[in-house]
């Protein structure tokens, strides 16, 4: 393992835990936008200049923001949600905030945002 490779690990909080609610409504949660705003807390709370853009999701598996913290003057750093059901009807819950740079498509890239608005 590299110095820098021993760095972004260190820079990487995990949480996972089971949740007492249903995957359905832990997903919608997580993906409607004002939902996902308060859930997030962003903006408002703590961290009033803190947005967030979703990446791709998976429906009812994962899905990936890019965390702006406003205040810090970093690049966005990326968040990943990870799910799965329970038999018990909770849902287990994965986030991974790391500081690994966002993944951003090439200004040329002609994936399917682009092509709408053309």
């Amino acid at each position: 393992m590299t110095p820098a490779d021993e760095q972004k690990e260190s820079e990487t909080i995990v949480v996972e835990c089971v949740l007492e609610a249903p995957l359905e409504k832990v997903w919608r949660a997580l993906t409607v936008p004002e939902l996902a705003a308060a859930w997030l807390d962003a903006p408002g709370g703590d961290a009033p200049d803190a947005s967030y853009e979703v990446l791709d999701a998976l429906p009812f598996s994962r899905v990936r923001y890019a965390w702006h913290d406003a205040g810090a003057n970093e690049p966005d750093t990326l968040v990943t949600v990870e799910l799965s059901p329970q038999p018990d009807g909770g849902t287990w819950f994965r986030l991974t905030h790391s500081a690994e740079k966002v993944p951003r498509p090439a200004a040329n890239f002609n994936g399917p945002p682009l092509a709408r608005a053309a």
